[in-house]
This record gives structure tokens, C-alpha cells and sequence, in this order.
């Protein structure tokens, strides 16, 4: 069992609530916390600037209604600011304490912050609030004594107000967070509605059925562009898959023929052993092992080159002009045909394996040799416009027709004159040719030509040119 299985049974395993929330989820409740908290803070800060301002106005009502209901004149102050405590009392915002004391009483204002205060609780019963004096007035008496009245703010009204304030912010504030949440669940759904129709047509895919494609959403946004790269990617897939199995399809039905001609060959001289060439069937049985050997060479180097990284850049210089003057003298080619060799007069140097450049030089005068009726001409020039390197490969044979030229490089394929396998090979000659060009970063192609087919490779130089 793999680790990732492993870890969707764990997940699976797990209750609701300590499974890991979904997008929709994570985003609502990140855009709530994000309203929530600065209008929290919000109404917090206005109710706590709003308090100094609802006590300096009690302050404020306090000393208007005591200087507004204080009788003027008279001859006697006492009975004066008796009345004026009965009249106090009756008020429902104030408070009037009056009481004799000894010796001089205080006088003026003496309101005390820490005696009374507004909660900013929304819940806070407004009776319960601290009265806060800040009024006190005096009359000396005959005796000694002096009558005190201490008028104070209830602090009902302004806590109640307080209250009232405190109550709406926070039921608008409830009522805006709701709001955002709501348009926030509706939107994140509404966007993430194309990901789970992609992810749903996406978990149809099998290896055996990749011809479905996920659902590209009528907008240009990142989910679009998501869906583009996925139905592209989907393409390239399926175009390999296919490639493979019509890659495996042609090996074995390319292996089964010289398999099946050297059974051949061995049943009849086994079924007549007196009447067998047996070094003539050795001689056949050989060459459709070496055949055999060919093939399986071939498409172990294709294997390998499908392997290799094309982004990556060869580091070691090849001078192909070396090359091409080695391959020519090392090769014999059949009697009737004559091989020419044209090359720069300095070096044409590449980065790249000298090896994997040298079979495609075979590679091209195989094919050349194939079907050249009298000459076969290599060229190897400098491209000082292009800084490439240009090696061409010439014969004088039938030629390539212009609907095939792009269809030769083909695994297996072979065109009319070429069918027979004695003398076509498998068809993968050209097309290794071309893979190892395109990891060199270079182009194989045919070339327009009046008569006989050109081959053309172009190769990024590595040199400043002869």
C-alpha cells in the first residue's frame, strides 16, 4: 500500500469535524473573520469615545437644571436650598443628598470619576449605574453647622442611551457580517463550481478511455486558463499513449516476421535434415538473427532516447566536419553507387555526443544507399546568419513525395518503393535520426530537391564558423 493511500484512508478514518475544511469553507470564514473583527473593534472604539461624551453632557444637564431651578433672592437660604433639594429629588436623572455637618462644608463641584461610570455591556441594567456627584452646595447656619445639599447625576439616561447605541451597532454589524458571509459563500461557490466539474470529468479519465476533456468555463480567469492547460495536457497524454501503443503494436508485428521466417527455415531442415543445406540454413538463420539484433538495437535506443530530457544542452564540443570525413571512410557501400564528401574548410563544432552524431550521419546514408541509383553526396556547411551547422545527405534515387516528407520520420513507416522488408529495414532509421537531432536542439527535415531526395539537419554551432 502506498504512503498517499495510506493517507486518504487516515483522512477518511477521521470524524467530520477534524477533517480539513473545503475551500468554500476556509474562504467564507476567512473573509467573515476578516469583516467581523475591524467591525468589532469598530463599535468597541465609537462606544468608548461616545462614554466621555454622554458624561459631559450629564455634566452639563446637572449644572443647567441646578442653576435653573435655584430660587433667586430671599432671606433665607436655608429654607432656600431645602426647597431646591425637594425640588432636585423629584427629578428622575438626578440625585440630592442634603445633610448637616460640623464646621465648614465643602463647597463647588467635587465630581469623582472612579464613584460612578458607563459600562460598555449592552446588557447593563441602567439602574445599577453609580451615581457620580458633581454639584455641592453649602449654607452656614447660626450654630456652627453647615447644611450640605450633594447633587449628583444618576447616570440612568446616559447608560441606557449607551445601551441603545451599543445594541444597534452590534445588530448592524451582526447583520452586515451575515451579509458578507452569505455573498461569500454564493460567490466562492459560484467560482469553484467550474474546479468541481473539472475534477468530476477528470476522475473519469482511465488509462483506457482518455478522450474525455474537462470543462472550460466561459471566462478568462484562472480557472479557464487552468482548464485550457489541463484539455491540453490531456492531448499530449493521449497522443503519447496512442503513439505507444501503436509503437508496441508495430515491434512485435516487425519481431514476429524474422521470428517466424527463422522457425521457418529450421521446421523445413529439421522435417528433411537429409535433404538440407545445413550451411545455407545456418547462413539464413544468421541473417535473420542479425536482422533480429538491428531491430531490437533500434528500439532499445528509441526507448533510451524517450527517457532523455530535451531541455538540458550537451556541453561537449563535436567537430562534425571530423565526423563526416570518418563515417565516409569507414563505410563501403555497394559497387554500382559513388560517395562524395563535401566539407567546410575549418571546423564545424557542436555541442552534443559524438556517438548519437555519428548514427545519424549512418542513419541518412542507409537510407540514402537504399534508393540512390548511381551517386550518393555529403555536405557539411556553416550557416554564419543562423550559427548553425548544415548537414545535407543527397541521392539521385525516386525521391520523397511532398505529402510524405513529414510522414517518413514516422516510427515503422515506409513509403511505396519500400515496402519489402529486405530492402526498407523497419523504418526507424529516420526516425531516430530526428530524435537525436531535436535533443541536440536541432531540426531533421526534407529538403525540396529537383530530382533525388536532400535530407537536411541543422544543428546550433558552438563555434564562431570556418
Amino acid at each position: 500500500m502506498s504512503r498517499r493511500t495510506v493517507r486518504r484512508s487516515a483522512r477518511r478514518a477521521l470524524p467530520p469535524w477534524r477533517r480539513p475544511a473545503s475551500i468554500r469553507v476556509r474562504i467564507t470564514l476567512l473573509t467573515t473573520l476578516a469583516v467581523a473583527l475591524p467591525l468589532a473593534l469598530g463599535v468597541v472604539a465609537a462606544a468608548d469615545a461616545l462614554r466621555p461624551l454622554l458624561l459631559q453632557n450629564s455634566s452639563e444637564y446637572l449644572s443647567a437644571t441646578v442653576a435653573g431651578e435655584r430660587p433667586d433672592g430671599g432671606d433665607d437660604p436655608e429654607r432656600n436650598l431645602r426647597r431646591l433639594a425637594d425640588e432636585l429629588t423629584d427629578n428622575p436623572r438626578l440625585e440630592a443628598r442634603l445633610h448637616l455637618t460640623t464646621g465648614p462644608g465643602p463647597a463647588g463641584d467635587n465630581a469623582d470619576p472612579d464613584l460612578g461610570n458607563l459600562s460598555l455591556w449592552p446588557w447593563t441594567d441602567p439602574a445599577r449605574a453609580r451615581p457620580v456627584i458633581q454639584k455641592t452646595l453649602t449654607v452656614d447656619r447660626p450654630d456652627g453647622s453647615t447644611l450640605v445639599l450633594q447633587v449628583a447625576s444618576r447616570l440612568q439616561h446616559e447608560q441606557y442611551l449607551l445601551n441603545t447605541v451599543l445594541l444597534a451597532t452590534t445588530a448592524g454589524m451582526a447583520l452586515l457580517t451575515a451579509l458578507v458571509t452569505a455573498l461569500t459563500w454564493a460567490v466562492a461557490g459560484r467560482v469553484l463550481s467550474p474546479v468541481e466539474s473539472i475534477r468530476r470529468r477528470f476522475a473519469e479519465l482511465t488509462a483506457h478511455d482518455l478522450g474525455h476533456r474537462v470543462p472550460v468555463p466561459g471566462t478568462r480567469d484562472e480557472v479557464a486558463r487552468l482548464a485550457r492547460t489541463m484539455n491540453a495536457t490531456l492531448d499530449r497524454l493521449q497522443s503519447a499513449v496512442e503513439q505507444q501503443r501503436r509503437f508496441v503494436a508495430d515491434a512485435s508485428h516487425e519481431l514476429r516476421s524474422p521470428l517466424a521466417a527463422l522457425r521457418a527455415e529450421l521446421e523445413i531442415a529439421l522435417a528433411r535434415p537429409d535433404l538440407a543445406d545445413w550451411p545455407e540454413v545456418v547462413r539464413g538463420a544468421l541473417g535473420d538473427t542479425e536482422r533480429l539484433q538491428h531491430l531490437v538495437t533500434d528500439l532499445l535506443l528509441l526507448a533510451r532516447l524517450d527517457a532523455q530530457d530535451t531541455s538540458r544542452r550537451p556541453a561537449a564540443p563535436v567537430d562534425l566536419g571530423d565526423l563526416v570525413r570518418e563515417e565516409a571512410a569507414r563505410r563501403r557501400p555497394p559497387a554500382h553507387l559513388i560517395l562524395t564528401v563535401r566539407t567546410a574548410p575549418g571546423p564545424v563544432l557542436v555541442d552534443g555526443h559524438r556517438a548519437p552524431l555519428t548514427r545519424v550521419l549512418g542513419n541518412l546514408l542507409d537510407n540514402a544507399e537504399r534508393y540512390a541509383a548511381a551517386t550518393v553526396s555529403v555536405g557539411l556547411a556553416f550557416d554564419d546568419r543562423r550559427r548553425e551547422a548544415v548537414l545535407e545527405v543527397r541521392d539521385d534515387g525516386p525521391g520523397i513525395p511532398p505529402e510524405d516528407r513529414a510522414r517518413v520520420f514516422e516510427r515503422f513507416t515506409r513509403l511505396d518503393e519500400a515496402r519489402t522488408r529486405d530492402s526498407g529495414g523497419a523504418g526507424l532509421g529516420l526516425a531516430i535520426a530526428r530524435h537525436i537531432a531535436a535533443l541536440h536542439h536541432g531540426t531533421l527535415e526534407v529538403a525540396a530537391c529537383p530530382d533525388g531526395a536532400l535530407l537536411r539537419a541543422r544543428l546550433p554551432a558552438s563555434n564562431a564558423g570556418p
